[in-house]
C-alpha cells in the first residue's frame, strides 16, 4: 500500500538546515542517517536522556522520520526510527 505524499514543507534537505550543530537533534539524525535505530539504542550510543523527545522535535521541525514496529525473538515488538532521505 502506498504510503501519500507529505507534501512540500517535510523535506528532509530544508529541516536539516535549520538543526543547529552539536546539539541533541544533530547527534540523532546523524545516527539515524548512518541506520535505523529504537529509542533504546540512540540512548545507548549517544549522550541524551530521552531520544523519543528529540525524535518527536525532529519530526515537528520537518524532518521525515518513520516509526516501524521490528518483531523481536521474545515479547513485544521494537519501534525504530527510519530517516527519511531524498534522492
Amino acid at each position: 500500500m502506498k504510503k501519500p505524499d507529505l507534501g512540500g514543507g517535510r523535506a528532509t534537505s530544508k529541516a536539516v538546515s535549520k538543526i543547529k550543530p552539536n546539539t541533541h537533534q544533530a547527534l540523532v539524525l546523524q545516527a539515524l542517517h548512518e541506520r535505523p535505530m529504537s529509542a533504546a539504542e540512540l540512548q545507548w550510543a549517544l549522550p541524551i536522556a530521552d531520544a523519543r523527545a528529540v525524535v518527536r522535535d525532529l519530526i515537528a521541525k520537518g524532518c521525515r522520520i518513520e516509526k516501524h514496529k521490528h518483531p523481536r525473538a521474545e515479547g513485544r515488538p521494537i519501534q525504530r526510527y527510519h530517516l527519511i532521505t531524498e534522492g
